[in-house]
This record gives structure tokens, C-alpha cells and sequence, in this order.
């Protein structure tokens, strides 16, 4: 009988959740400036996760961390001939120059209900940072694992033709995609060119997901129209985009032709005023017109007799209100002679 209320004791007891915190990065062997790598925390407890693991604080030097979160993985480990499980959460980060990216050493307090504080001391992380051989422009400096480039050039006519006036429009829009990156690393690609005015629209960046929702880089998608205002022949420039190839640690080139393109002369504006004189639009308001006065003439024509009684009545109203009839007189004018 003791053994069985000893059983039952621990049985009611709170459970006591043994918790562990990891910290790993993730980075190749060469790292260079603006290259995202990615750091892993790792939640780790031998029963339940209580409250849920929240992403912690702690300092970055020569670096920041990246806002878009990565999705979290569930992992499962053996210490101590014990089971523990683990929630993995992932980010990005990245080095602004040259030299060492650093985490501290950091401590860190795991606090869940009913239980004891547990604090966890996380060693350094660091990473030596540098530049590839051959970089001209810092601030326009791209490394990624793979990069795609292609354009589209679109005519847009006044008119159905396929000729290409002045007053006519046309647009050029470059697609970017590259793996290992975010969109604003991508430089500016387009430019106004001679003869031309320009209207920039919107750069649309997206981010790049796998089957499973895991970000594996960005896409930048730039338009540009330029607008002809003579005649003439507007060359529209190749576009060239050199980018570090961090998978093969060498410099690539990306390229796309340009094109040549005629413009003639504005479209006569005379011969356009005489076709939309002659649109079926104006026909059928003239039709309209017309027949709302017809229906307005007949009306009047089948309802003459009461309109004119109408109008006898309110001339007759008229003249009563401004004809005000004269009241007898109230005092008698005879009093004294009694």
C-alpha cells in the first residue's frame, strides 16, 4: 500500500522539463562582403516546449541580421542516453566589409512556467570576411551562387501599325534572378538614353522560394519607357551586369543585346480629327436627339387641352393672389348720432 500512494505522489508531481539552447553558422569557406549566411538557434528540451522558443538577442559586429525569417525545422538528438527534441530557427545574416564577422559569447536565461531558470552560455561565432581579387566598385559589388538576366522590348502604336512614330512609346523590362541574395543588392540597370524622354516605373522585387517556402534568393524586376519626340533612330544600349560567382569563386558576366529602332515622323493630327468626326458615336447622339424632341412634340401635341386648362388655372391663382379682395368695414361710422 505504500509503494502504490508513493507511485500515485510522484505521479501528480509537475513534471520538471530539462531545457538547452544551441547556436551554429552556417557559411562556406569563403565569405565575401554582402554574401548572406545563415546562423541557427536550436531550442532543445526532453519533453515540451513551454513557452514557445522566440528568436533571442544578442550582438553582431561587422554585420546585421537579416529581417526575413527562415521557416523552422523540427530536429531530434541523443545526450546522455536521453531523448531531447529541438526546434530549429534560422536567419540570414550578413557582413558590411572586410575582416571578421563576429557573434560574442552570450549568455542566455530559458525561463518556463513552474519551473527554475536555466542559463546557457553560448561560445563565439566568427567568420573571416574579404573582398575577391578585382573588385572596382564596392557599392555595386553582387555575389551570388547563380544568376539569370533576360528583357523584353514592347511597342506600344497610336495607331494599327506596325510602324514606329514619334509620340509612340517603348518599353524595355529587364528581369533579374539570382540565388543567394536580396533584391537590394541589385544595382540599377536601365538608363535614359539620347532623343528620348523616359517614365521609370516601379522596381518589383520578390523574394525566391522553394518547394517548402525556404528563401533561396531574390528577383528584381525594372521597366523603362522611352518616349520619342522626333523622328530619327533611337539605339537602345546592352546591358551588362558583372557579379561574383560565390559557388565558383569567380568573376561572370551577364549580358543582353540592344537594339536599333527607326522612328518616323508624328501621325498627321488633321486626318485623325476627320476620323473621329466620323465615328458611329456621334451618329448615334444625333439619333438620340433627335427622337427625344420628336417624343417631346407629341406629348405636348396629345396633352394640349389639359396643359391649356392647366395654365387658365394657375393664371387664375396668379391673379387672386395679387388681387386681394377689400374687407367690409368692423367699426360703425354712424355712432354719434344716436
Amino acid at each position: 500500500m505504500r509503494t502504490l500512494l508513493m507511485v500515485l505522489l510522484l505521479a501528480v508531481l509537475p513534471a520538471q522539463a530539462a531545457m538547452d539552447i544551441t547556436r551554429e553558422l552556417e557559411a562556406p569557406q569563403h565569405v565575401a562582403p554582402g554574401q548572406p549566411v545563415r546562423v541557427a538557434i536550436t531550442f532543445w528540451t526532453d519533453s515540451w516546449f513551454n513557452p514557445p522558443p522566440q528568436w533571442p538577442d544578442f550582438k553582431i559586429e561587422n554585420g546585421s541580421l537579416l529581417t526575413t525569417p527562415l521557416p523552422n525545422q523540427l530536429l531530434s538528438r541523443q545526450k546522455n542516453g536521453i531523448s531531447w527534441s529541438g526546434v530549429r530557427l534560422e536567419r540570414q545574416i550578413t557582413a558590411w566589409d572586410q575582416g571578421v564577422l563576429l557573434m560574442p559569447a552570450v549568455e542566455i536565461t530559458l525561463t518556463s512556467p513552474n519551473q527554475p531558470p536555466v542559463t546557457v552560455q553560448l561560445p563565439e561565432l566568427k567568420k573571416e570576411v574579404a573582398w575577391p581579387k578585382g573588385v572596382e566598385q564596392p557599392d555595386r559589388f553582387l555575389p551570388a551562387s547563380n544568376l539569370k538576366l533576360s528583357q523584353k522590348i514592347t511597342q506600344y502604336h497610336a495607331a494599327k501599325d506596325d510602324k514606329l512614330h514619334a509620340g509612340d512609346v517603348v518599353e524595355r523590362t529587364v528581369t533579374v534572378q539570382a540565388n543567394g541574395i536580396v533584391a537590394t543588392q541589385i544595382p540599377q540597370l536601365l538608363y535614359a538614353i539620347p532623343g528620348t524622354d523616359t517614365q521609370r516605373l516601379t522596381p518589383e522585387n520578390t523574394m525566391l522560394k522553394t518547394g517548402r517556402g525556404e528563401i533561396e534568393g531574390a528577383q528584381r524586376v525594372e521597366t523603362l519607357r522611352y518616349l520619342p519626340s522626333q523622328a530619327g533612330t533611337i539605339t537602345i544600349p546592352p546591358v551588362k551586369l558583372r557579379w561574383w560567382d560565390t559557388a565558383n569563386k569567380q568573376w561572370q558576366l551577364a549580358e543582353l543585346p540592344g537594339s536599333t529602332i527607326q522612328v518616323l515622323d508624328a501621325r498627321a493630327a488633321g486626318g485623325e480629327s476627320a476620323l473621329r468626326g466620323t465615328t458611329d458615336d456621334d451618329n448615334w447622339r444625333t439619333v438620340l436627339i433627335i427622337g427625344t424632341f420628336a417624343v417631346l412634340a407629341l406629348l405636348i401635341w396629345f396633352t394640349r387641352r389639359l396643359l391649356w386648362r392647366s395654365v387658365r388655372y394657375l393664371h387664375h391663382v396668379w391673379q387672386r393672389f395679387w388681387n386681394p379682395v377689400p374687407l367690409s368695414e368692423l367699426t360703425p361710422t354712424k355712432r354719434g348720432e344716436r
